[in-house]
């Protein structure tokens, strides 16, 4: 059913402070490797595991209602099937106002506690009451990485930078590592290196793609790049609102 309110698509937009001409570069080097690079973002919850997250972040927002969006964060895309990417775990972000966002804080630093008394205990009875594991402490932490905090200071500016991005995210902790001899496969993630540089990326397949979007001069260098997929190609000036 299509929902004119929200995106069937999650679209990962590329170019937010490059030319043109990186951006597009930047599109390209996607689609050409089949890979998302991950970067490392600030978190509104912080934590003693770890203050930020490796993340690569996508929105639902229609794209004739992408226009403001667009103006922050580019106008070349790749828009992903929704359904595809759930099932690697892609999430909606939850959007917290700042006093729950206080009370995910408070939790979250008690987990951490609880994580660390627990671990540098000598010893343990088998009938202790609570018995916690390392995988139900990491899953607090994991679930922490897609809160973002709804902002109420009376901005359009500030609430455009939080809510209105209608953001998603995957995360590095949310899909299987491909280290050792696993092979890279979709789905997974690696550390890849460049230039001397490691990344964390995450591997796609070419069927998780729907539609590339691009400024109407760069239609026919994209439709090249679209046939490798192969997907559809739309022009940002037809499809974004104006």
């Amino acid at each position: 059913m299509t929902r004119h309110y929200i995106n069937n698509e999650l679209v990962h937009w590329t170019g937010r402070t490059a030319s043109e001409r990186d951006a597009f570069s930047a599109l390209s080097a996607i689609c050409d490797e089949n890979i998302l690079r991950l970067t490392f973002c600030p978190r509104y919850v912080q934590s003693k595991f770890k203050p930020n997250s490796s993340m690569v972040c996508f929105t639902d927002v229609p794209l004739k209602h992408s226009k403001e969006h667009c103006s922050k964060f580019g106008r070349f895309g790749i828009a992903f099937k929704k359904k595809n990417m759930i099932n690697y775990d892609a999430n909606p972000v939850f959007y917290t106002t700042a006093t729950h966002l206080e009370r995910i804080k408070k939790v979250e630093e008690l987990a951490a506690d609880l994580y660390e008394h627990y671990r540098d205990r000598e010893w343990k009875e088998d009938f202790e009451r609570y018995q916690f594991t390392d995988e139900q402490f990491l899953a607090l932490h994991e679930t922490t990485e897609f809160t973002q905090e709804y902002s109420y200071k009376n901005s359009d500016e500030a609430n455009y930078l939080t809510y209105y991005q209608r953001e998603w995210r995957l995360t590095f902790n949310s899909f299987p590592f491909a280290g050792g001899n696993k092979p890279h496969e979709p789905g997974t993630s690696c550390f890849y290196h460049r230039n001397g540089r490691s990344y964390q990326i995450f591997k796609f397949s070419p069927n998780d793609v729907e539609y590339l979007i691009v400024p109407l001069r760069y239609f026919l260098r994209a439709r090249k790049l679209a046939k490798k997929l192969p997907c559809k190609v739309k022009i940002y000036e037809f499809s974004v609102g104006t």
